[in-house]
């Protein structure tokens, strides 16, 4: 079992708890296949990940450290440098904003280069 981040998120994969919005109201139980309805839905309630049967987290891990392209690395940081220019880069919780920000942001490298970082 493993949490995945609703854009992950298929059609067809199978809950592996119960969905549930930010006032803790069911919006789909555990066991479930998920259809692209259900995504929607989880979107309009706020939902940002839910739990997915057979999905490691290991493999989520692996996924997301995946390399990306190189050569769009500086301009995505520059990007981001510019989105958190009012933002205090040191403080714990602003930098891993950051660092999901750039790391969402830099597009796969299909050539093998380095993950930003």
């Amino acid at each position: 079992m493993g949490l995945m981040h609703i854009d992950d998120i298929q059609p067809g994969m199978k809950l592996a708890a119960d969905v549930k919005d930010q006032t803790g109201r069911i919006l789909l139980t555990a066991g479930h296949e998920v259809t692209e309805r259900h995504v929607k839905i989880f979107r309009m309630w706020g939902v940002i990940e839910a739990d997915i049967e057979g999905v490691d987290r290991d493999e989520i891990s692996v996924v997301a450290s995946a390399p990306v392209d190189s050569t769009m690395v500086g301009d995505v940081q520059n990007q981001a440098r510019s989105r958190f220019r009012h933002a205090d880069l040191e403080h714990p919780a602003v930098k891993e904003l950051y660092r999901l920000y750039t790391e969402r942001m830099a597009p796969p490298d299909t050539e093998g280069g380095d993950r930003a970082g």
